[in-house]
């Protein structure tokens, strides 16, 4: 049975979420004119690290236990747990601005691996599909069936059911894809083999593609929570993302690899479609959570978002973590390594 404290996890609420929101805007206000005070050109220099660290304090902190280098005893899925509330706030503030589309992104297997150890596609497709049941649950106690949580197949929706029994999963509608952007657009795109098992499942009325969905029989979606869309499975799946948008409500990618879509990883010339869905669909996609490992000459960082805050940019030590710099828009990966180079090391 899932562990019980998953069914600890608390809710932010829409009222929280205004108070933090305005002392935020408060600190800002304090912080800007604290600056603009000070005439001399000395002066702002000695204070500037005071109000970098003053702003800092009102920013999500780097989960607990994160670490590039190493897992240490103790922290192991730590950084992963920490990120669920973030995440819940996070989505709970796009709804309020009334976002549409946005992405949650950091490493597989937070908090078990480290951001140079080797992992498999079915390792990080069951860390995924258990991460998202984990965390959407209170969304799913708040919204019932109008949450989805959209799998890549039927077999990786067969395996949330089976491995998360229990009322308290079976809230949210539980779909796939292609199925939800058949119930949302009319249409989908099916990968060659999938429409194969697809016709042979019409002729011969068995099926080894894994459990049926609920999408047809369920209620609106006012959130549709995509898990893995895309990485590690076929082009498809993002073409069908794109498709599960809810007429009025908010579209969430999870580790769908939109990084890899935006630089241009499948050649326009080779992949025109996909290409049209990148440039029509992907590039608009807000950063809910983003945690992206920096590395380069044997240093390491982290870019870290949590919507609707600026971007962080962490120095790795092995024992402590630094900030360094704060962004109003997300930084070039480049400008992150040549910053964190600048930094030098990380001393605990």
């Amino acid at each position: 049975a899932p562990p019980s404290r998953h069914q600890t996890r608390t809710y932010c609420t829409n009222g929280a979420l205004r108070v933090r929101t305005l002392l935020l805007q408060a600190l800002s206000c304090t912080i800007t004119a604290l600056y603009a005070s000070l005439s001399s050109a000395t002066m702002r220099s000695h204070h500037a690290t005071l109000l970098v660290i003053a702003a800092a304090a009102a920013l999500t902190p780097l989960p607990p236990g994160i670490n590039a280098y190493e897992v240490a005893a103790g922290t192991r899925n730590r950084p992963a747990e920490a990120l669920a509330p973030v995440a819940l706030r996070a989505i709970a503030a796009a709804r309020e601005a009334n976002v549409k589309l946005g992405e949650i992104e950091f490493p597989a297997l937070l908090g078990e691996k480290t951001a140079f150890d080797d992992v498999d596609n079915v390792q990080i497709l069951n860390w995924n599909r258990d991460w998202c049941m984990a965390s959407m649950q209170p969304l799913a106690g708040e919204l019932d069936g109008e949450l989805w949580l959209a799998f890549p197949d039927r077999k990786e929706l067969e395996l949330a059911r089976e491995e998360w029994p229990g009322a308290a999963y079976a809230k949210a509608t539980l779909t796939t894809l292609e199925d939800a952007a058949e119930v949302l657009s009319g249409s989908s795109d099916q990968a060659w083999g999938a429409a194969f098992a697809r016709a042979a499942e019409g002729l011969l009325g068995t099926s080894n593609l894994g459990a049926k969905p609920e999408t047809t029989t369920a209620p609106a979606p006012q959130v549709v929570v995509a898990v893995q869309p895309g990485d590690g499975g076929p082009l498809e799946d993002w073409l069908n993302l794109e498709r599960c948008q809810p007429s009025d409500g908010l579209l969430v990618s999870v580790n769908g690899a939109f990084d890899k879509l935006r630089g241009g990883f499948y050649p326009r010339p080779l992949f025109p479609k996909l290409a049209e869905c990148v440039d029509r669909f992907v590039v608009d996609a807000e950063a809910l959570v983003v945690l992206k490992n920096v590395a380069d000459k044997g240093r390491a960082g982290w870019l870290f978002r949590v919507y609707p805050e600026p971007w962080q940019l962490f120095a790795q030590g092995k024992e402590a973590s630094l900030l360094l710099e704060t962004y109003t828009t997300r930084p070039a990966y480049n400008d992150c390594v040549a910053t964190l180079l600048k930094a030098g090391p990380v001393v605990a």
